[in-house]
């Protein structure tokens, strides 16, 4: 387990890509489709907003510039981002305040204004995301806070329309659709999927209702429970779970909700997503069995790595991880969801060399080795060649 859990703390952690920095401007994408280090989006940010000080007409400017912003902002570094507010790092509500000004009744700026509040499409700003979804219906700019509108509204077939069109429209990286299937698949009928990144919550919804993959399970996003009530009282009224009360900006709202789940619901198994990060559940981490993409929460011990191992031989696809044949912008994104792969991996090569399996063994670490070359991981070798 300690092997698992210093991955896991790793794996939680947005990928940084390495950039050749410049002032020229490129598209800055939302981060389910790109992961850059902090100096990158720093000069997009400085390159963006000089084009717009230069007059340009393009409103997509106004986009890649608040991209910058927020992705430095919340997904890399927010206190070099703090030091930085002033000419081409500001706060968002003063960004989309200068949208108003420049760009008003434009689509872009519909867009930017269903950021004024955490969580587009399930606050006061889904006026502006329905106002942008006439102007250009399912945009892909538009698809995470559409799902996040008709998820929070419990509005079945907007789901399904919506998850349809994104998985038509080929915005989320195949590596992230893969995953989310390997994941559902390798759990228990009628199970309770926690989750809390975009990229491992988007991915599943839209491989549960596009494609109808194991739509017998929750899949339950830890920061809209936990910040929304609505969404959360909603969803366990459905589900016949327990009600909890949330103290609001309580710092440890998230492990009360987790402890609340795993204690109240006994007639569904619990899995918490390993991209969510091992601190959430620390405090019962020893009934945490670790399964492959996920842990399961369980009061008695249980022969884990049979299943490991059945989801791995019989149940994971994974051929897209030996190489991949495309160039795409998403590649960082990518790469971070494949980093995943290798705790599990190297757990079932412990497994086969206890088992005196030298060379099915070799095979997993040889394995393994591939995906963290690849991933970018090379601080896991040490722990692989072992």
């Amino acid at each position: 387990m300690k092997l698992s859990m210093k991955l896991f703390m790793v794996i939680a952690v947005a990928a940084i890509s390495i950039s050749v920095y410049s002032q020229k401007p490129e598209p800055v994408l939302s981060i389910t489709r790109q992961v850059h280090d902090f100096d990158w989006y720093e000069q997009q940010a400085k390159a963006w907003k000089s084009e717009i000080d230069k007059g340009t007409t393009n409103s997509m400017a106004w986009v890649y510039w608040f991209y910058a912003n927020r992705n430095a902002e919340r997904f890399v570094d927010q206190k070099k981002w703090e030091s930085k507010i002033g000419d081409y790092f500001l706060p968002s509500a003063k960004l989309i305040e200068m949208a108003e000004k420049s760009i008003p009744n434009t689509f872009e700026y519909y867009f930017l204004k269903t950021y004024d509040k955490d969580f587009p499409g399930t606050n006061s700003s889904t006026e502006s995301l329905l106002k942008a979804q006439e102007i250009r219906p399912f945009d892909n700019l538009l698809l995470p806070g559409l799902l996040n509108h008709y998820i929070f509204i419990n509005d079945k077939a907007g789901i399904e329309t919506t998850c349809k069109k994104w998985f038509e429209s080929n915005e989320i990286p195949q590596e992230l659709l893969i995953t989310a299937y390997n994941n559902l698949i390798s759990l228990d009928s009628n199970a309770v999927l926690i989750v809390n990144g975009d990229n491992d919550t988007y991915p599943t919804w839209v491989m549960q209702y596009s494609q109808k993959v194991r739509p017998d399970i929750l899949v339950l996003n830890l920061g809209l429970a936990v910040y929304k009530p609505e969404y959360r009282e909603s969803v366990f009224k459905e589900n016949g779970f327990a009600p909890i009360t949330l103290i609001n900006d309580s710092t440890g709202n998230t492990k009360k909700l987790l402890k609340h789940l795993v204690t109240t619901v006994k007639n569904r198994p619990i899995y918490v997503s390993i991209f969510t990060g091992d601190k959430e559940y620390k405090e019962f981490e020893n009934k945490m069995y670790f399964v492959g993409l996920s842990l399961k929460y369980s009061e008695k011990p249980f022969n884990n790595i049979a299943v490991l191992k059945n989801n791995i031989e019989n149940k994971f696809l994974t051929d897209f991880l030996k190489r991949s044949f495309y160039n795409s912008p998403t590649g960082s994104v990518s790469k971070m969801i494949n980093g995943g792969y290798v705790a599990s991996f190297l757990k079932l090569a412990e497994y086969y060399k206890q088992s005196g399996e030298p060379e099915k063994a070799r095979r997993m670490k040889d394995f393994a080795r591939t995906v963290a070359l690849n991933s970018g991981y090379t601080q896991w070798l040490k722990e692989i060649d072992k």
